[in-house]
């Protein structure tokens, strides 16, 4: 047993990691698969943080050919295999770039970036403008790079400096580009999609062309949570080589391996752990192997008292992922598919499209769930996936309990495991609008909601995420058939002689009485009750305009 082995959380930069003795999980051989396949481009979409940065950090020092990495790669897998591939050490111009930052409100303030990430780039590499091996004009655009000129065309600059390694070196360049849809995603979620896309393209197009013998890039190495498809980033839809969660091959070196965690747990000496751990960390499926969160694994290995704990919160682009929820055309399907997921923690009948196309994600149930998977919150039932009629789980504790407060992450407070439903149970029906008001008030900006059906589906998501947060008493349905329609909510009491209750949503526009009276009118149409047969009933219709709301029961 070692404790004193530092975990590395938070250190993605394999150099800092191997100088300072912080526990290495040895992802070497990763190397040898790479040198195996010199030529096309590859694109690794995996979720975050399940140690992406870390392997391009080690590939751009293994590579590189201004620093001497041997001893950084003493005593590991890659060192064990021969001169083959030891020979390709410190061989080549390396350009490592990452895009994981690039989260920005508006196209001008990614440019901006951009410009710096540019700036310091070829700020490392400023040696070229006394190489002999180029002319002029070269020095003068790489000038325009480093002093940030507005003239420069800035997609064009990665695939430049890759030309100026290559001519000064005369030897083919490793471009290692990290995180590559931090941009598109960010993109897509604050209205400028179609602008970052061009902009991608364009620095995609121009960097990693085929590969023939005289191309100037050896090999192209691209990570990210998935392929952004159906927009030619790529020149050529066969240009690129793409290996998802669902490939068998270069499955064990995202996250850790069951055999990687038996090994580390036993070095801290928490091997009689293991049976919890997997319950809270494992289950995920990449191809054929199991693997373990390894954002989690370390967590809970840095953690003094060793807690079993969600740590991997708010890492997997879980914004997108709840507003898509609660903001497409048919969110009540999405919703109520959602809602069964937590109960049987399966998800069936899923089109996987691991190639995916965001500009058909709002309204498609089959794109959704793919996003899930391909951001690490289900994973493949089995190792037959099929991409057609797939089936998906939820695959641990942790990730249970990501889902469940997704709906929960909407209005402040902690809210976990608090039943609200109890002011219900107990009728006290003043006390509950007086709460579900104050937590509209704080929660809610007023630009949240639509004054549509959208909005009122809105009120619904949130309402009903509210009541299943912590509750015990009730059986909750969503958007049944009963009578003659389909309800909003109905709370089903477990013991028949507390109150059953069936909710309504309104849209008040200038008129909350109106909007209550319609709701009701609407309750007794439908004839809702008739699910609710032998039980006292409370009807409920909540009316709202934006964050004003106005709630009357009879």
């Amino acid at each position: 047993m070692n404790n004193n082995i530092k975990v590395p959380t938070g250190i993605d930069d394999f150099k800092f990691l191997r100088e300072k003795d912080y526990l290495y999980i040895d992802k070497t051989l990763f190397l040898k698969e790479i040198i195996d396949e010199w030529g096309k481009p590859c694109l690794f979409p995996r979720p975050r943080r399940f140690g992406k940065s870390l392997n391009m950090s080690m590939i751009y020092y293994y590579f590189r050919n201004d620093f001497d990495s041997k001893y950084l790669f003493k005593g590991l897998n890659i060192t064990k295999l021969g001169n083959a591939y030891l020979k390709e050490m410190n061989k080549y111009p390396t350009i490592f770039i990452s895009l994981k930052d690039t989260k920005f409100d508006t196209y001008p303030e990614f440019i901006i970036n951009y410009k710096e990430i540019m700036k310091n780039l070829y700020d490392k590499y400023n040696y070229l403008l006394e190489s002999d091996k180029l002319d002029e004009t070269d020095k003068e655009d790489f000038r325009k790079i480093i002093r940030k000129e507005e003239d420069v065309l800035l997609a064009n600059a990665l695939s430049k400096l890759v030309g100026y390694l290559n001519k000064h070196y005369n030897e083919q360049v490793i471009v290692l580009l990290d995180e590559y849809d931090t941009p598109i995603l960010h993109g897509y979620e604050r209205g400028y999609y179609r602008k970052i896309i061009d902009f991608m393209r364009q620095l995609f197009v121009t960097t990693f062309k085929p590969n023939p013998v005289d191309s100037p890039v050896k090999k192209g190495i691209i990570t990210g949570i998935s392929r952004v498809s159906k927009e030619n980033l790529f020149s050529d839809s066969n240009n690129i080589n793409v290996y998802n969660i669902t490939d068998e091959r270069y499955s064990e070196y995202f996250g850790f391996t069951e055999d990687e965690v038996n090994n580390v747990l036993k070095q801290y000496g928490l091997i009689e752990k293991k049976s919890e751990v997997d319950k809270w960390y494992d289950g995920y499926l990449f191809g054929d192997t199991t693997i373990y969160n390894p954002w989690s694994i370390l967590k809970y290995l840095e953690n003094n008292n060793h807690i079993l704990q969600t740590y991997w919160t708010n890492t997997g682009g879980i914004g997108l992922l709840k507003n898509l929820i609660y903001n497409l055309n048919n969110r009540q399907e999405i919703l109520n598919s959602y809602e069964n997921l937590l109960k049987t923690n399966i998800i069936e009948h899923i089109n996987l499209n691991v190639n995916l196309d965001l500009s058909s994600l709002e309204g498609d149930r089959d794109n959704i769930y793919t996003l899930f998977m391909l951001s690490g919150y289900l994973t493949p039932i089995d190792n037959n996936i099929s991409l057609k009629d797939a089936t998906l789980r939820i695959p641990n504790l942790e990730i249970k309990e990501n889902l469940e407060n997704m709906v929960k992450g909407w209005f402040k407070g902690p809210l976990k495991n608090y039943d609200f439903t109890r002011y219900l149970y107990e009728n006290d029906i003043e006390e509950f609008k007086i709460n579900f008001e104050n937590i509209v008030i704080e929660s809610f900006s007023y630009y949240d909601v639509p004054d549509n059906n959208n909005g009122e589906n809105f009120y619904h998501a949130f309402t009903m995420g509210l009541l299943r947060s912590g509750c015990n008493n009730y059986e909750i349905t969503s958007n049944r058939e009963a009578g003659y329609g389909r309800y909003d909510l109905i709370l089903k009491p477990f013991d028949k002689n507390k109150t059953a209750y069936i909710i309504e949503f309104k849209v008040a526009g200038s008129d909350f009485d109106k909007a209550i009276e319609d709701g009701f009118r609407q309750i007794d149409e439908m004839k809702y009750e008739v699910s609710l047969k032998g039980y006292k009933i409370v009807k409920m219709v909540i009316a709202f305009k934006g964050k004003r709301l106005k709630i009357e029961t009879k």
